[in-house]
């Protein structure tokens, strides 16, 4: 069976139903946009998925809106849900996850002054080209879906544990947990358990806040190569200042210098840091190659934890975790594991090297970088020649709009949104960031397909 639709939009995490919404709202009334993408999560992806209120968002509410046009929209929408004066707080990820669905189920409803959505309960398996010029795209479910542009919001799936397989010993496969977001794997372990959390970063923050909320009551140790932990936000938040560096201006490390010489100055780095969202695209571009694989050999850890915070609350429960001695923090990296008494013995091997005796290990090393290895999908269009990896492994090569194909090329509007546009924009996974972009890509999409909706024609906003 076939279905046409004008775009296709593959995915179902926020940057899948942010474009899905813009495209709604700028496209002409006898429009059709699919969003083809697994039910459960539609919206949500790993991030808003999660049920457990401990799980907080990283940013205040004030500064989470769906859409870069109405910054306000959230808190309403909260204030209209039984949230009162929310905008300075950290609301629970999984509040968030119903406002997505909220705005997506006001997208589907029938409207004759919008864009019509629908929804596709299925997964793109492949994609051609077709000789009329759009795409022919090949559905898990056995249809065909016949689109004029698509959009590629497929995320990013969970990092590998950084660990051979060959060092893995099998008695001790059991104990591991590969996904901690695939079941509640904490129900397999007594309360009094000893548990390895590979990696420091905002995952390991998670389980850790989600095992004290469930009354665990054992010892949980860290590990990451460097042992950096997200930094606290501060309450409260200070205005960001002016940045302090120009896109184009010298070595990374000269860079890093400014950038360390001006906190000092501030006395709060946040607020240097903060300073830097308007340019940290452009600073970015303006890297050589050498110069951009420098920054992630050496500086992209710092960055990131800096960058990317815990909620003040979160920050203090964790400070009680590791004052009370029941979250310990390695440096190193765990280099094999076998099987030992019931036990499983963890080896690690950094400036001093030890081993760890746990009950369980598991892997919080976070997203993968959306390589092309890693997605059936996105290896299937790169043999069909419609998207190319990006030369350092940030996702796929896409151009300054975001476009998987030259504009040069006669071939139909191909777009990619969110992590698998990092190469190109690097600063790309916060909503603040990801709701640009898709309004950006909507207003293409609708330019090039030419459906947009006529400039004098009122719409019904969502």
């Amino acid at each position: 069976m076939t279905t046409d639709t004008d775009v296709a939009v593959i995915g179902s995490g926020f940057s899948a139903a942010a474009l899905a919404i813009n495209l709604v709202n700028r496209l002409a009334p006898t429009a059709r946009v699919s969003l083809v993408g697994r039910k459960a999560k539609w919206g949500r992806g790993i991030a808003y998925s999660t049920r457990a209120d401990c799980h907080l968002l990283n940013v205040t509410a004030a500064r989470m809106s769906l859409f870069a046009d109405q910054p306000d929209h959230f808190v309403q929408w909260l204030s209209q849900n039984g949230y009162a004066q929310a905008g300075d707080e950290f609301i629970p990820r999984q509040v968030y996850g119903r406002y997505i669905g909220s705005c997506l189920d006001t997208a589907l409803e029938p409207s004759g002054n919008r864009a019509a959505l629908h929804i596709v309960d299925a997964e793109v398996a492949d994609a051609e080209i077709t000789a009329e010029g759009g795409f022919r795209l090949m559905l898990t479910d056995g249809v065909t879906l016949s689109a004029g542009a698509a959009a590629l919001c497929t995320g990013a799936g969970f990092r590998r544990l950084p660990i051979p397989e060959d060092a893995i010993a099998p008695g001790a496969r059991q104990s591991i947990v590969d996904d901690p977001w695939q079941d509640e794997w904490w129900e397999r372990l007594p309360k009094d358990a000893d548990i390895l959390l590979v990696g420091t970063g905002l995952t390991m923050i998670d389980q850790c806040l989600l095992l004290k909320a469930r009354g665990f009551e054992g010892r949980l140790l860290a590990v990451s190569r460097r042992g950096l932990l997200p930094q606290p936000h501060l309450t409260p938040r200070k205005q960001p200042g002016d940045p302090v560096l120009s896109p184009g201006t010298g070595e990374v490390s000269g860079m890093l210098s400014r950038l360390r010489a001006s906190a000092r100055q501030e006395g709060d780095w946040r607020k240097v840091t903060d300073g830097l969202r308007p340019v940290t695209q452009a600073l970015w571009t303006g890297l050589s190659a050498s110069q951009r694989q420098r920054f992630l050999r050496h500086a992209a850890p710092y960055w990131n934890v800096h960058r990317h915070r815990m909620a003040p609350s979160v920050a203090a429960e964790i400070a009680e975790l590791r004052n009370a001695g029941r979250l310990v923090v390695h440096r190193g990296r765990p280099a094999s594991v076998r099987a030992v008494e019931g036990q499983i013995e963890v080896e690690i091997r950094g400036r001093a090297n030890t081993t760890l005796c746990v009950d369980a290990l598991v892997n919080c090393s976070g997203l993968e970088r959306c390589t092309i290895d890693a997605s059936p999908l996105l290896a299937n269009l790169s043999k069909r020649g419609l998207v190319t990896a990006d030369p350092l492994g940030l996702g796929i090569w896409v151009d300054d709009a975001s476009a998987c194909l030259p504009a040069s090329e006669p071939k139909p509007p191909l777009y990619a949104l969110g992590l698998l546009t990092a190469g190109r924009h690097w600063e790309i996974t916060a909503v603040p960031d990801i709701r640009v972009q898709a309004a950006a890509v909507a207003a293409a999409i609708a330019g090039r397909i030419g459906r947009a909706r006529p400039a004098d024609e009122g719409a019904v906003r969502i």
